[in-house]
């Protein structure tokens, strides 16, 4: 690490625990019960004002740049849009984690919370969905069938399904995928935000009914960013305070430039890197998500880190330091969640992803001094966040390339690399500028979006494996024990896989517009419920339109719902067995396999083998790898044919973070030799786990198979050996491989480099080994913080020995 500073704080912050606190739903609370007649978006302006007014800040020892999003320090404020935690919940978390604590003052506004039981009165989303679900028989037998993740068993579910828990001082909804425009704030500035909306006001006529809603959107912008001023000049206070105490001169002279800072920006437009920087850090912790995007920060900090330099405010080295100091506290910026969310997120999954590289709108190359930057600060500081993801084209310099990969070999999962030209190509196709397109950024780990152009509001999982599941037994569900979908024809009497094929696209297609409506409903109360005038500000149009972002439709493309599949491989590789042994071969009947299926394969261990034993996608082998480009085409069409709320379709995506694990616990045996409750696949575009036997040109050979660029996103992870990455010569020949693979129609690809006697020593003893970071699947995390199941998929994944 390159200062003492610096090293001191991580060492802190590695040794750090993490305190729930209750400030922020405190002052929710107190909010809503004394302005009852407020509008609940004026409530919501409220809430984050009083929070920017209100909530305790400091400034930790040696840091140099202000905000920590929360009200303790390492701390995460619990959220109150989506239920409460209860005690027993708080109390599994800290057992089960050993990271997190309540201390008695937030544990005491916890349970007089319940025991005043205003509880009933506060909005919960999901206690609003339980009331259409469980009155439609439709949607509840879908959504109790473990088609989708969480599945909920029971109305009760509802109340505490989903809570959530995160560092930052905004509102929710909490895994909203969007990117704001942070040039907006950073060239404006909050004053001019404000002055706009009162211009608005000014000449508002009370002529329609959407005269009155405007009126308080534009009010509440005004309230959130007048606090947002406030909240930066309260830093200045504190900063000229400890100035004054201070006795080290050159720490005196630092927290006066922090209290310089605050004191002109965000009011007014950045004149630095310093400025910049500060306020791009206000900004990320303010659009409050777990999936929580940084966006381009090599290109939109740019021009400010250039004006620096030349003016001789700041050197490279400081530049370094200030990016070194941000990865340490991106990674103190913690997520927690329910019993029913964490297997689907192990390791307390975080994507605060930073983009490099690409192309400019131009089309030009964009890499420049800052991407190099942020590449060196990953490499001496060692955290799993914020992720890196590298942008790359045709004209990504040899030298960054290597010099990300340099940063792989390190053995963080990180960057990952992703292909500018199908991304931009999505967009184009969809009616964006060229552009605008050019301008796209991953949020969450790779849903793409463009800053203040795109969102995604509503994400599923859908477990694939589930939905054919059910398709083999005619509509029913082994998991609920219930009829879930339609019947589509028994399995058994089907005379050929293309009549096999077909049925099941009808079951499909059925099952993912049922999710397709389940998502409606929850985009559907998200606008109603839980509007932002900070993010809405930060969007397109965010001032003129007067409209808050989640109560209109974004133009040119309104990609507001995305369903991701899970499993979708292994659905895949259970029909290329299928059709091998049972259409073609016919060394089984159908019948016989539903039997060894709902035996769990007891039995049958022989006729097992045999199809474990049928080609598997990932081999280049042309009839598994078709059938997972069908399967994967099937889904796509499925998505693509329903609408959503906002008059767009249905995105197909293909993410799995640590889904794969719940996805398999709730899914019988397949055909594909998986026993009942195994953990499915992961990501969307890696074989199952231990299937790729021929080498890793011939993974990414059948991914190219697949039409990725019909989906928002894919993902593709792989595993090296250190040995493989020894020499630059080593990635020089991993960097032409990835190139050519993402230029022709690859999307992602990310990579693992750690052997496997390490994570064997990191899972069995796990305090000797806390430092070991992995990537699961579009994010890293501490490998001993992943549940047992996740370790074991990580370890068993394909390690290559050479490229």
């Amino acid at each position: 690490m390159t200062t003492k500073r610096v090293k001191e704080m991580y060492e802190r912050a590695m040794l750090a625990k993490v305190p729930i606190c209750a400030w922020k739903f405190n002052a929710a609370q107190d909010v809503i019960k004394h302005n009852r007649n407020a509008s609940l978006y004026m409530q919501r302006a409220m809430i984050l004002e009083k929070t920017f007014r209100e909530i305790p800040i400091f400034i930790e020892e040696g840091d140099l740049v202000c905000g920590s999003g929360a009200s303790k320090p390492y701390g995460v404020e619990i959220n109150y849009e989506f239920g409460m935690w209860p005690e027993q919940e708080l109390a599994d978390l800290q057992k089960e984690s050993g990271l997190f604590y309540i201390e008695d003052d937030d544990l005491a506004l916890c349970r007089d919370f319940y025991a005043s039981g205003w509880a009933k009165e506060t909005v919960n989303q999901n206690i609003l969905l339980a009331d259409i679900y469980c009155n439609d028989e439709r949607l509840w037998n879908c959504i109790s069938a473990g088609v989708q993740l969480p599945t909920w068993p029971s109305r009760e579910f509802a109340l505490f399904s989903n809570v959530i828990g995160q560092t930052g001082y905004g509102l929710g909804p909490g895994f909203l995928l969007m990117a704001p425009d942070y040039n907006m704030i950073l060239s404006r500035g909050a004053r001019s935000i404000i002055d706009e909306c009162k211009e608005h006001l000014k000449n508002l006529n009370y002529t329609e009914r959407a005269s009155f809603r405007k009126k308080d959107y534009w009010e509440g912008v005004i309230r959130v960013f007048e606090a947002f001023i406030a909240f930066a000049n309260r830093y200045a206070d504190l900063a000229e305070k400890m100035a004054a105490e201070e006795t080290d001169e050159k720490r005196k002279a630092e927290l006066l430039e922090m209290a310089r800072i605050n004191r002109r920006v965000p009011e007014y437009p950045c004149s630095s890197f310093r400025e910049a920087l500060q306020v791009y850090w206000y900004t990320w912790l303010t659009t409050t998500s777990p999936t929580n995007a940084a966006g381009r920060v090599d290109q939109y900090l740019y021009p400010y880190y250039k004006a620096s330099i030349e003016k001789g405010e700041i050197t490279d080295a400081e530049v370094l330091e200030l990016l070194e100091i941000m990865r340490i506290k991106f990674n103190k910026c913690t997520v927690m969640a329910g019993n029913n969310y964490r297997s689907a997120n192990s390791g307390e999954a975080r994507w605060y992803n930073h983009m490099l590289g690409g192309v400019d709108r131009d089309g030009n190359d964009a890499t420049n001094e800052l991407s190099h930057l942020f590449l060196q600060a990953a490499e001496e500081v060692r955290t799993p966040h914020p992720t890196l993801t590298v942008r790359v084209h045709e004209k990504t310099p040899k030298e960054f390339l290597r010099r990300a990969l340099q940063v792989v070999r390190l053995g963080m999962g990180l960057p990952a690399f992703v292909s500018d030209d199908v991304y931009i190509r999505f967009f184009v196709e969809h009616g964006v500028s060229l552009e605008d397109a050019r301008e796209y950024v991953c949020t969450g780990c790779l849903d793409g979006n463009i800053p203040g152009l795109t969102r995604i509001q509503a994400f599923k999982f859908i477990v694939v494996p589930a939905i054919f599941d059910i398709f083999l037994h005619n509509g029913y569900s082994r998991f609920s024990h219930h009829m879930a979908g339609i019947e589509t024809g028994d399995v058994t009497q089907m005379q050929t896989f293309e009549e096999f094929r077909a049925a099941f696209k009808k079951q499909l297609d059925y099952l993912i517009h049922c999710e397709a409506d389940i998502n409606n409903c929850e985009m559907y109360y998200q606008a109603e419920y839980y509007g932002d005038p900070f993010r809405s500000a930060l969007f397109k149009d965010g001032i003129s339109s007067g409209t808050e972002m989640l109560q209109r439709k974004i133009e040119p493309f309104e990609n507001g719902s995305a369903l991701s599949e899970t499993g979708a491989i292994n659905t895949a590789d259970s029909m290329t067995a299928i059709k091998k042994l049972i259409f073609e071969e016919k060394k089984y009947t159908m019948q016989q396999l539903l039997t060894a299926l709902d035996a769990n394969w007891e039995g049958y261990e022989e006729m097992r083998q045999d199809f474990v034993k049928a080609p598997k996608y990932g081999n280049n082998i042309d009839e598994a790898d078709q059938m997972a480009a069908d399967v994967m085409a099937m889904y796509a069409d499925a998505c693509w044919k329903c609408d959503h709320l906002y008059g767009g379709k249905v995105l197909p995506a293909g993410i799995s973070i640590s889904a794969h694990q719940p996805g398999g616990m709730q899914t019988g045996a397949s055909p594909d030799g998986r026993f009942a409750g195994e953990i499915l696949a992961d990501g969307a575009i890696s074989p199952e786990h231990g299937c790729d036997t021929c080498g890793f040109l011939a993974v990414l050979q059948s991914g190219l198979k697949i039409n990725q660029g019909e989906y928002n996103a894919t993902l593709l992870n792989s595993k090296f050996h250190p040995s493989a990455l020894k020499s630059d010569e080593d990635l020089d020949k991993l960097a032409g491989v990835i190139r050519t693979y993402l230029a022709n129609g690859g999307r992602h690809i990310q990579f693992n480099v750690v052997s496997r006697e390490v994570l064997e020593e990191a899972k069995e003893r796990p305090q000797e080994h806390r430092d070991v970071i992995v990537r699961v699947a579009g994010y890293s995390t501490y490998f001993t913080q992943l549940t047992p199941m996740m370790q074991d998929e990580i370890i068993e994944r394909t390690t290559f020995e050479t490229v």
